[in-house]
């Protein structure tokens, strides 16, 4: 009786483990035809950021919901250039709106609950991924899929003035 209730036991703790990992396909729907991407900074101090540019052809019938790449998880967006249709990334690095909620705070004189309260960490993304490699999201008839893209290309950083 002992042994049925542990065998009981470790099918559910395996099928609750499972349920929050996130399986990828093999075989996406559409075609990738490339991605690269390029870090950019503002004039400002503390403002930059990372743009993720994926293209992609056959996508016919498929919503691009969301985009994994470093530790970060951002809204997918298309754009079509030149006849051709790309899935966008961007995500932002900057510490400049922290910088701001900071500075509020202190004028309003909360700044000894901002030395004992820590900031929230984002979370972290569902994947392991290495810096090269992104995941999309995306819809497909009415089921949500995750499609691994490895080689993404760095390209040059963008300097704003």
């Amino acid at each position: 009786m002992k042994s049925i209730k542990l065998l009981l036991l470790i099918c559910v703790a395996v099928s609750l483990s499972q349920c929050k990992s996130m399986k990828l396909t093999e075989n996406a729907p559409f075609n990738v035809a490339g991605a690269t991407y390029h870090s950019w900074v503002g004039g400002q101090p503390g403002v930059s950021g990372t743009n993720l540019i994926i293209g992609v052809e056959n996508d016919a019938n498929i919503t691009f919901k969301k985009v994994y790449f470093q530790n970060k998880i951002v809204d997918a967006s298309i754009e079509n250039r030149k006849g051709k249709k790309y899935v966008i990334a961007n995500i932002s690095t900057s510490n400049r709106r922290e910088l701001a909620i900071v500075k509020t705070e202190l004028k309003q004189g909360l700044g000894e609950k901002l030395s004992t309260k820590p900031r929230s960490k984002a979370n972290p993304i569902p994947f392991n991924l290495e810096p090269n490699e992104a995941v999309i999201s995306y819809v497909y008839g009415k089921k949500t899929y995750y499609y691994k893209v490895s080689k993404v290309k760095k390209t040059e950083t963008i300097f704003y003035p």
